[in-house]
This record gives C-alpha cells, structure tokens and sequence, in this order.
C-alpha cells in the first residue's frame, strides 16, 4: 500500500464528532449536531476568510454542522441570522468542539 493510500485510510478512519446542544433542543432533547473532521481544504478557506474571528465561526459552523443522516443543519441563507440572533458564546463553544478533533489529531502526531 503506498504512502498516500494509508494517508487517506488514516483520514477516513477519524470518528465523527457528536456534539449535544441542549440549549438548542426541544421536547425530544437537545439538539444533536454530528461533525466531520476537517479536511485541509476547509482549513485553506477559512484562512481566507475576512471580518475576524466571528466570521470565521460562523463558517465552520455552518460547514460543518450536519445531522444524523449527514443533511448540513445551516445554510449560506442562516448566516445573517447566526451573525445577529444567536448566542455567540455558544456557537464558539460549539466550534471549539468541533474543532478540537482536528487539533487532537494533530498534537497526538
């Protein structure tokens, strides 16, 4: 097996992330947002993104945030709403766990 071949097997091997948002939730429970690890081409745009940090939250979030069947739980269209609607102490919480998978992997390496 060539190198790039047990490179990509490492990558499909990576868990999804399974993040509980019980603020988020309704009567069923908390809201269940499930996260695949980031490739380095998500990683490259959202280097490229302007307006700082919050932007950038924004976007992982609404990259990566995908329900149980894979379906992306926000659109492009929900942006301007995250921007100024919703709690941000709670979208950095959920990015930095979303997050943390990728920066795990890199520190255990």
């Amino acid at each position: 097996m060539k190198a790039i071949d047990r490179a990509v097997e490492h990558f499909k091997s990576k868990p999804v992330k399974r993040i509980e948002v019980p603020e988020w939730g309704d009567d069923s429970g908390p809201l269940v947002i499930f996260a695949n690890p980031i490739t380095l081409r998500e990683q490259s745009k959202l280097s490229k993104i302007e307006g700082g940090d919050a932007e950038m939250l924004i976007e992982v979030l609404v990259m990566k945030s995908e329900d149980g069947q894979g379906n992306k739980l926000f659109t492009i269209e929900d942006k301007p709403k995250i921007r100024s609607s919703v709690d941000p102490t709670l979208v950095a919480k959920i990015v930095s766990q979303i997050m943390s998978q990728s920066q795990e992997s890199l520190e255990k390496n």
